[in-house]
């Protein structure tokens, strides 16, 4: 890890800085305290390529970001459990539950622009 992290972004954040759509500029002020894992990280990768983007503008538009990405363990897997019944109640995906099982692991903030989460 690249120093101290207080947020996790979800895929959503990260989509919502490099498109520069509403909230960017929070997103962009809050990066270098933040960290991504894998899971949103190919999350966001797959949701910019079906947006348009060639893959290679896509990994060197992210990598220029030198974003803190954390690899998805076994125990983070288990721990995503935890939100399984949110899931199914409040439609997060995967990828935000992801989000949601580091962010507690870290005693972080989720970071997302998914007007769901609310």
């Amino acid at each position: 890890m690249n120093g101290r992290v207080d947020y996790v972004l979800d895929s959503t954040a990260l989509i919502a800085l490099v498109a520069r759509e509403p909230g960017f500029e929070r997103v962009e002020e809050l990066l270098e305290r933040s960290a991504i894992n894998a899971v949103n990280l190919t999350e966001t990768i797959h949701k910019l390529v079906q947006k348009g983007s060639a893959s290679r503008v896509v990994e060197r538009m992210l990598q220029g970001l030198q974003l803190n990405v954390i690899a998805w363990t076994e125990d983070l897997a288990y721990r995503s459990a935890e939100f399984a019944i949110l899931g199914k109640s409040h439609g997060l995906s995967l990828g935000d539950r992801a989000c949601l099982a580091l962010a507690r692991q870290l005693h972080a903030t989720a970071l997302t622009a998914d007007q769901a989460w609310g």
